[in-house]
């Protein structure tokens, strides 16, 4: 946990919301690669994004017998974190800039990778058709964050290490600004705001 929090500073990874509920953290970073998104959002080489992660402490508990109940709740959760994240990408100087959000997801094998992506469509993030394989020194970082991650779940969240692959395969998954205000903003970045106010009441 100590080299996890200590991972997370060097990335640039921080809190945008005191909000507990939220499980997600965000670094700022550039766009590697242009590419166009569903939405016909442009993301040019280097224009400034958000990489999304994970709040690990944060994420839902999965017991011996997790699976629907657990999604559900998963659900739910990264719901309201991306509602937050539309209320900081409003009110936060530090986030104004970025025109996309850009999360990496990891699953067991090529036929989850179907069922992930539709899972990841119901939150509005997409995978662009433009995105390119990964090169041989990005597949020797994916061996790595196999092992990464086997030790986080094994800190973190024992529960879900039931029936995991530890050779997992990755997609860079993306949302536009607009989409995330749109989809996660406007009235409910509103009434998150009310909610905030209420409690500092």
């Amino acid at each position: 946990m100590g080299l996890d929090h200590w991972l997370v500073r060097r990335n640039g990874a921080f809190e945008f919301s005191d909000n507990p509920a939220c499980m997600l953290r965000v670094a700022k970073s550039v766009a590697e690669t242009a590419i166009t998104l569903s939405d016909g959002v442009a993301v040019r080489k280097g224009d400034p994004i958000l990489e999304l992660h994970f709040w690990n402490e944060r994420i839902p508990q999965a017991s011996a017998t997790h699976g629907l109940g657990w999604g559900g709740r998963f659900g739910r959760q990264l719901i309201r974190s991306f509602g937050e994240l539309a209320v900081a990408v409003e009110r936060d100087p530090r986030l104004r800039e970025a025109v996309a959000v850009r999360g990496r997801l990891s699953f067991a094998g090529a036929r989850s990778r179907d069922e992930m992506r539709r899972f990841a469509h119901w939150f509005a993030l997409e995978t662009p058709a433009q995105a390119r394989p990964p090169s041989l020194a990005g597949r020797l970082h994916a061996v790595g964050e196999d092992i990464w991650q086997l030790a986080l779940s094994y800190a973190y969240n024992p529960g879900c290490l039931r029936d995991r692959q530890a050779v997992r395969v990755r997609d860079d998954l993306w949302m536009s600004k607009a989409t995330l205000l749109a989809r996660y903003g406007d009235g409910r970045s509103a009434a998150l705001g009310r909610r905030r106010a209420s409690r500092a009441a």
